[in-house]
């Protein structure tokens, strides 16, 4: 995804829609009158605005408004939301699988909190839950697609990587949690401006990104801007102003405060040893594996994990992965806990199965896009018979690489998901007014 707006040497926004009108206009290409009508009589809030009233910094954005009116905006931003959220979540479950036994203090054990790595990708779900529910209260429907790794976010001038955990990594992620001001020279003190120097350090040259809480003040905005113009949702959606307000604090205070913690190797997880960044890459006190960045299982695409046991198996994490997104897809859609269920079972079981078995081999999950989409059968049975396939095809090549398979892989679970599908589908099948 390609940004649409830049930021010049000076400070200035270049949009590409001006440029291009300017150009027409040059070419002695007729303007409608009415569409600088239209921009002079729109709403207070015009396309091209920057939602923050700080001024852009060199080498960083902010996030510019696309729509005046404020339901497109808002819809705009919420999908922006949830690809972000997905895409932070994978990034953290991949540094988190990358991470040395010796250092699993770091990693935990999957429990939503902000103390370890797993715990805030476990809430980065939860963040990407709640995005797609407050979509649907607005009558749109939920976003579980993202783009392949390495890619740009509309909102963010930096490419999103998958991989492993490293000082590099983990700077990127405390900056992109942060809270707008908090990583100022001139507000900190002697240790947080050593904190500061370390950070810069590993940053180098980059373009900083914004901060993930300045796109949920710009949703915030927007939402109280919708209600007002919107007679009648006032009830239905003021809620969900304090539920966005609590996802941006949780990143800013919780999610930033542990990376810091990581980055800075003060964590109860390095037991002391605040100088693990220090050592060289292949270095057995290194904390992290040297995993492949932006790996993917599809064949004769760059980057493809070239051992062929670990191909295999990433193969079929990607389709566990597939399944867990199908699946709860399928939970927002249809706002039923059955379909959440089922997605929390192949999350703890074989999906953690090969995440923690595939470091071992030099390898990582892959996360790699489905290209199907995770919603392509709108309708209950259609849904039940696509996640039926899904199913199917996950168990015929985990009983292909059977002896491969982790000793914790559980082989038997995929009937156990085709009993509870058909129960769904004879469901839908009885006639109104029967019992179950």
């Amino acid at each position: 995804m390609r940004a649409q707006v830049r930021t010049l040497e000076n400070g200035e926004h270049f949009s590409p829609r001006r440029s291009f009108l300017q150009m027409l206009a040059a070419q002695g290409v007729a303007i409608p009158a009415a569409y600088f009508a239209v921009q002079r009589d729109a709403r207070a809030h015009q396309p091209g605005e920057i939602y923050s009233t700080e001024r852009a910094s060199a080498g960083q954005r902010h996030i510019v408004r696309e729509f005046a009116e404020p339901y497109i905006e808002l819809i705009r931003l919420l999908r922006q939301a949830a690809e972000i959220e997905h895409a932070l979540m994978v990034q953290y479950l991949y540094g988190a699988f990358s991470v040395k036994p010796q250092y699993a203090g770091i990693v935990g054990s999957g429990l939503p909190n902000s103390s370890d790595l797993l715990g805030v990708a476990a809430m980065e779900m939860q963040h990407l839950r709640d995005v797609n529910y407050l979509l649907i209260a607005l009558g749109a429907g939920p976003v579980l697609e993202r783009q392949g790794f390495p890619f740009e976010p509309e909102v963010y001038p930096f490419e999103f990587n998958l991989e492993p955990l490293t000082e590099a990594s983990l700077a990127k992620y405390v900056y992109c949690e942060a809270a707008s001001g908090s990583l100022d020279p001139e507000r900190a003190n002697d240790a947080d401006r050593r904190f500061l120097a370390s950070l810069d350090r590993a940053l180098g040259g980059n373009a900083r990104p914004n901060h993930v809480g300045s796109l949920y003040d710009a949703v915030i905005h927007t939402m109280g801007e919708y209600i007002a113009s919107a007679p009648g949702t006032e009830a239905k959606l003021t809620p969900w102003l304090g539920k966005l307000e609590k996802i941006k604090v949780e990143g800013e205070e919780g999610h930033f405060q542990f990376f810091r913690s990581v980055f800075m190797a003060t964590h109860e997880g390095f037991k002391g040893r605040r100088d693990a960044w220090s050592h060289a890459r292949n270095d057995a006190a290194y904390p992290s594996y040297p995993l492949p960045v932006n790996p993917t299982a599809f064949i004769g695409e760059q980057n493809l994990i070239r051992n062929p046991e670990a191909l295999g198996l990433a193969w079929l994490a990607d389709l566990h992965y597939w399944l867990i997104l199908l699946l709860a897809e399928a939970s927002y859609a249809e706002d039923t806990s059955d379909y959440a269920a089922l997605a929390r079972i192949q999350m703890l079981g074989p999906f953690l199965s090969l995440a923690r078995h595939l470091p071992k081999l030099g390898a990582g999950i892959p996360f790699d896009p489905l290209v199907t989409g995770y919603g392509p059968c709108p309708s209950g049975p259609g849904r039940i018979d696509f996640l039926s396939c899904m199913v199917r095809e996950t168990d015929r090549l985990a009983a292909r690489l059977k002896e491969r398979l982790p000793d914790d892989y559980p082989v038997g679970l995929g009937q156990m998901m085709l009993g509870a599908l058909n129960d769904k589908r004879a469901a839908y099948a009885r006639p109104p007014g029967r019992g179950s």
